[in-house]
């Protein structure tokens, strides 16, 4: 076992069954996270105009220019966001229990 799942057992005194009854518990958080990301970026606005200006040579384009979004396409940019960062630490967290 890794020392990391040697502390978790001996600090809060976790047996080897409920640690794995958690680890596979955060599998299916990971599973549920992933699924939800893909729903929150299929739901998103397309920017199809402002793609396909960078190709047209268009100088009035406004992919790089600070606007704001406003509304439901502002919420599901930040959900998308927590969502991302937190199924990164997710990831990791599962690596290290992993070893």
């Amino acid at each position: 076992m890794n020392a990391i799942q040697d502390v978790l057992i001996y600090e809060y005194q976790v047996s080897r069954k409920e640690f794995s009854e958690m680890y596979a518990i955060l599998i299916y958080l990971m599973a549920l996270m992933s699924f939800l990301i893909l729903v929150l970026v299929v739901m998103q606005p397309a920017k199809q105009q402002d793609a396909l200006s960078l190709f047209s040579g268009d100088n009035s384009s406004a992919l790089f220019s600070n606007q704001r979004r406003k509304g439901i396409g502002s919420l599901l940019q930040y959900l998308t966001g927590i969502i991302g960062v937190a199924w990164v630490i997710l990831g990791i967290v599962l690596t290290y229990l992993s070893k």
